[in-house]
């Protein structure tokens, strides 16, 4: 599948809307809630793998102040919107998939970043996994669908997740996973540290 022209038409069909990111505006609401529920996020560097219309920026910084956010999408359209929207974001053109990237960040986050069906989803999403551990500094949290959904549509790709967190375990022990918040959706919280409860 084409994923870049699977995005841009939808965006050409529904505008500025979770609708071109193929979810709905609970859903990215909910997925949002849960990735920042990775740890206080106020001051901190955010890298935002797949950041598509930028939205994942407005919501972080209406709940924690100072928040510095860079996205990195590989549509020239979805960045050219986000940065009309957001200019106080740092938006580029990146195909992380494919591109080795390097920075200063406290926490990497990514929501549904490789979810249609590509044939190379669960290796990718494992290389992806790697190198955004590089690049933080305190942690890392994306979000998947899962094998165990209810539901899912053509096209999608389910993760197994076991399979990504055994992925994540070679990296740190120190890993959370959530299955529990929607029924189709699991995210893994990746820590440098032991969290403190």
């Amino acid at each position: 599948m084409d994923v870049k022209r699977f995005f841009e038409q939808r965006f050409r069909q529904y505008g500025r809307s979770p609708k071109a990111l193929d979810w709905s505006k609970e859903g990215q609401t909910r997925r949002f809630e849960v990735l920042a529920d990775v740890g206080d996020l106020s001051g901190r560097r955010i890298l935002d793998l797949g950041s598509g219309l930028g939205d994942l920026f407005g919501f972080l910084s209406s709940r924690f102040p100072g928040v510095t956010y860079t996205g990195y999408e590989w549509s020239d359209v979805l960045v050219g919107e986000a940065r009309r929207k957001y200019p106080n974001a740092t938006f580029e053109i990146r195909d992380v998939l494919k591109e080795d990237f390097s920075g200063d960040f406290d926490f990497v986050l990514s929501s549904g970043l490789h979810n249609l069906e590509t044939g190379t989803n669960d290796e990718d999403i494992e290389r992806l996994l790697q190198k955004a551990w590089k690049v933080a500094g305190e942690g890392v949290a994306l979000n998947m669908l899962s094998i165990y959904a209810d539901r899912v549509r053509d096209g999608c790709h389910k993760y197994d997740p076991q399979r990504v967190l055994s992925a994540a375990l070679k990296l740190t022990r120190h890993v959370v996973l959530r299955h529990d918040y929607m029924p189709h959706d699991f995210t893994l919280y990746l820590y440098k540290e032991p969290t403190k409860t």
